[in-house]
């Protein structure tokens, strides 16, 4: 591992053993998947590509709240996409202003597009307590109401990273723009 915190990558911290489920699982499937491995997330795999993110909240606003059933209903149908990433280099700060900008707590971690971890917010903070002071902003933000400040937006794209299927051509990237209401690859985009 790295010296200090301030030195440190997310492959110094991230968890490589990732519970995954393909999209057509149930999402009773899903709950039991995290109640046995005592986690509170998977990542959705289409074809041994990270697609999205299943967290507990989702189980719960998607399908107790609307009282769907967890037996017909699919991940595909409850995940969050396109999958917000980091690679392996990111630094523990980086990687800890993507999920503040992002309103989300735990990150996929990619290398040529595989998923190769997934880093928390909790991991970040166990290693460098001293970006705390991130995470409360973006708590105060998420509590104001207010999104990000206007001048950040731009810089936002520089940092998340969207993953998935492109709502045009249909094929995997780990480069989503959302053009025009749908995630397009950069081949797709105008």
């Amino acid at each position: 591992m790295a010296g200090s915190a301030h030195d440190m990558s997310v492959r110094d911290i991230m968890t490589s053993q990732v519970v995954t489920m393909p999209p057509d699982a149930t999402a009773l499937d899903v709950a039991k998947s995290m109640t046995k491995a005592d986690i509170s997330s998977i990542i959705v795999v289409s074809r041994e590509r990270p697609v999205g993110i299943i967290t507990e909240e989702d189980l719960v606003r998607r399908v107790i709240a609307r009282e769907l059933d967890p037996q017909t209903t699919k991940a595909n149908q409850i995940m969050s996409s396109p999958l917000i990433h980091v690679t392996m280099d990111t630094s523990l700060t980086e990687a800890m202003r993507v999920m503040a900008r992002s309103g989300i707590r735990r990150v996929a971690v990619l290398k040529n597009d595989s998923l190769v971890g997934i880093v928390t917010s909790r991991d970040i903070l166990r290693w460098s307590p001293e970006l705390i002071d991130i995470l409360v902003e973006s708590l105060r933000m998420k509590a104001d109401g207010m999104q990000r400040p206007f001048d950040e937006e731009e810089e936002e794209d520089e940092v998340v990273a969207y993953g998935g299927i492109c709502d045009n051509c249909g094929e995997y990237s780990t480069d989503l723009v959302m053009e025009d209401g749908r995630y397009l690859c950069e081949a797709c985009r105008s």
